[in-house]
This record gives structure tokens, C-alpha cells and sequence, in this order.
């Protein structure tokens, strides 16, 4: 059963839904997480596609995150039961005397916080205090924290392996075409894509395909799934949690 954890559609800048669903079907990805994309605060058209098939989708969202506001918007994105995530940068900081505001109602809210990079914002300590300050927050680090292969810098890629020794922490296996320097089967990223299974184990890692990529050749979505099942480092019960178990659980789709 496998589940793509993060898949843009939309009304504009990223196809819609429709265009999608054939891929994911040739594919064989049975799920999806529905994330906003960076520029758009307006969720109404992903609420309504996983209202439609709640079943197969779910919904990560973005607020303004630069707005006293936001907290708020997060209760109300929460209450439509449709949206299990919300979509930060490591260095968002509320506006006010709280400054983790918005990451706090993530937390209340009981919603996942999808957080992008760069990578050394995500190596950087007062993210990791950040995560200190809120234990039960669970927390996915997008695309392998951004990390760019094969010269990543050391430092900050083992600051970001040893944000796994937080329970709540995942992260995602996905964006290879963008970060690695050769092309599929990406050979340049294994070393670190050993280390992030070894430190986060596959319980805690999710998976994307990158379909919304650009210009995308006939077949690479489908090579995205055996990029992960030709890992020789991988167990068949590792394939299952990268695959869909992961993301399944962390977003609340249904089994």
C-alpha cells in the first residue's frame, strides 16, 4: 500500500488533482498527502480534494506565518478534520512575545509539522531547542532536511542525523532529481541515505516520488518507488514502512 507523502496539486502554478490520478495509478501508490506549496496560504481547494476521498488523502496546509493571526488559523484548518499537517520553514518564529506560537498550536492542534530547510537552518542549535521545548510535537523534515549530494556539509548533515535521537522527529526520502548530482539511481546519495535509515530507522522515514517535478520523463515517477525497493541496505519490512506504513501512521490515512 503505498502512500506518496507529499504531492502538490493545485489551481495554479501546480496541476490539479485530476492530472495526478493517472500517474498514481500507473504507479501503483494507493494514498496520498496533499501539501500546500510555498506562496499559498489559501487551502480551500486541497480541504475540498481530500473531502471528496478522505480515504485515499490528506491534506498538509500553510498559514501566514508572519501574522499574529496564525495560531487561530491553525485551530481552524485543524477543525475541518481534512488538513494533518502545516507547512513551516526551521527558522519560522511567530511575530509577539512568543515566538513559538505558531509551532505551540501545531502542537495543540495534534497536527504534524512539515518543515523545510535549508539545512543548516535544521542543523542549526536553536532549532534543536526549539524541538526541546515542545517534546510532543511531531515534526517531518522534508526532502532529507535539503541536504545536496555529494557535498553536503558534514557538520549540518550530523546535526540533522542527531535530531532522530528525538522520538517525534521524521523525515522524508525524496528529492533526488533537485539534490543529487547524478541522475536515477542517484548513486551519490546512498552514503547519506544509509545514515538517515541508520539514524532515524524506516519507521520514521516517509516517501515521495517528486511527481509535481519539472518536466518530468515518462517513468520517473514509477522509478521513484524502485529507487527505494533496489536499496540493497533496505529490508523488505524497511520498504513497507518508507513505502506507506510511515505515512500512514503519522497522517491518520486509514490502513
Amino acid at each position: 500500500m503505498i502512500v506518496d507523502s507529499h504531492v502538490h496539486v493545485g489551481r495554479w502554478k501546480y496541476p490539479p488533482l485530476e492530472e495526478y490520478l493517472p500517474a498514481m495509478a500507473q504507479a501503483g501508490v494507493a494514498a496520498a498527502v496533499l501539501v500546500q506549496f510555498v506562496g499559498n496560504t489559501d487551502n480551500a481547494y486541497l480541504t475540498r480534494c481530500v473531502a471528496a476521498d478522505p480515504a485515499r488523502f490528506a491534506a498538509v496546509a500553510m498559514v501566514d506565518t508572519d501574522t499574529h493571526g496564525a495560531p487561530a488559523h491553525v485551530a481552524r484548518l485543524a477543525a475541518t478534520g481534512h488538513v494533518r499537517g502545516v507547512r513551516l520553514w526551521a527558522s519560522t518564529r511567530s511575530p509577539g512575545p512568543d515566538p513559538l506560537a505558531l509551532w505551540r498550536a501545531v502542537d495543540a492542534a495534534g497536527l504534524v509539522a512539515s518543515v523545510r530547510g535549508p539545512l543548516a537552518d535544521l542543523a542549526d542549535p536553536g532549532f534543536a531547542g526549539l524541538l526541546a521545548e515542545l517534546p510532543g510535537l511531531r515534526v517531518r523534515l522534508e526532502h532529507l532536511g535539503f541536504t545536496t549530494y555529494p557535498d553536503a556539509d558534514r557538520r549540518a548533515f550530523e546535526r540533522f542525523l542527531a535530531l532522530a535521537e528525538r522520538p517525534h522527529t521524521y523525515t522524508m526520502w525524496a528529492g533526488f532529481h533537485a539534490n543529487s548530482g547524478t541522475p536515477y539511481p542517484h548513486e551519490d546519495a546512498d552514503p547519506y541515505l544509509r545514515e538517515a535509515v541508520a539514524a532515524y530507522g524506516a519507521h520514521r522515514i516517509t516517501w515521495s516520488g517528486d511527481w509535481n517535478r519539472p518536466d518530468p520523463a515518462p517513468g520517473d515517477y514509477a522509478a521513484a518507488v524502485r529507487h527505494v525497493l533496489d536499496r540493497p541496505y533496505l529490508t523488505e519490512d524497511d520498504h513497507r514502512h518508507i513505502l506507506g506504513g510511515t505515512a500512514r501512521e503519522l497522517f491518520g490515512l486509514a490502513p
